[in-house]
């Protein structure tokens, strides 16, 4: 028996982690705009030392669901939703939004959607909150009037986007951010894409993760007991 108690510590670690992240996908299941979540492990990084661990966030479509409110948008395709925080420019594709008291649209978290003229007032020329229509390319009027275009961000490699929790997203300063072509833009009014997570996909990695769990632990006991009993007889010679 090889008694590398360290590499079984290791797997365990892994599989918690592993767990973390699914259980994390799976309470997201209802959550508008969601991108589930993987772990993989860095081999390179683990030979070297311990913590080899990492995910990487799964960008693919998610359902399209209709809800015939006019301020809920859905991307179809590539892009991200812009808006304004305390701490600048983030991204989602969360497109639920609703109108602030000052009259221009905002997320639940009261952060607002970027045009390409900046936020975006829904107020029409009556000085009230107008009709609002929305494109497939992005325009958008209000009683009609074209007020501005949705500043839709093309961001060149995915991958490298980091969550920074309520749905949002953040592009590394290294990063050139654009704005997608309106050509390429496909925005659905009265529309919001659900969450990518596939719930029993993730329940059978759920499952496997835990029963993997539980034969590590198994290999850990037997390790222990061996390893004691040596040290039983060596303090009878």
């Amino acid at each position: 028996m090889d008694f590398n108690l360290g590499r079984v510590a290791r797997n365990m670690t892994r599989n918690l982690y592993g767990t973390d992240i699914l259980a994390n996908n799976l309470a997201n299941v209802g959550t508008t705009g969601f991108k589930r979540d993987d772990a993989f492990t860095d081999w390179f990084v683990e030979a070297v030392r311990e913590g080899g661990y990492k995910s990487y966030t799964s960008f693919s479509q998610g359902e399209l669901i209709r809800t015939d409110n006019p301020l809920d948008l859905a991307i179809s395709g590539n892009g991200f939703f812009a808006v304004e925080t305390r701490t600048g420019v983030h991204f989602t594709r969360n497109g639920h939004f609703t109108v602030d008291n000052d009259g221009f649209l905002e997320n639940s978290e009261g952060h607002r959607l970027q045009g390409e003229n900046g936020p975006i007032s829904v107020i029409g020329t009556t000085g009230n909150i107008g009709a609002v229509e929305i494109t497939r390319t992005g325009e958008l009027y209000v009683d009609g009037n074209l007020v501005d275009r949705l500043a839709i961000a093309s961001i060149p490699d995915i991958r490298r986007l980091q969550k920074i929790g309520t749905n949002l997203f953040r592009a590394p300063d290294d990063i050139l951010v654009t704005q997608l072509d309106p050509d390429a833009v496909d925005i659905r009014q009265g529309i919001l894409e659900g969450s990518n997570v596939q719930p029993v996909s993730e329940m059978v990695s759920l499952i496997e993760l835990q029963r993997n769990f539980e034969s590590t632990q198994r290999v850990a006991r037997a390790m222990d007991q061996v390893l004691g009993r040596a040290t039983q007889l060596s303090d009878y010679r």
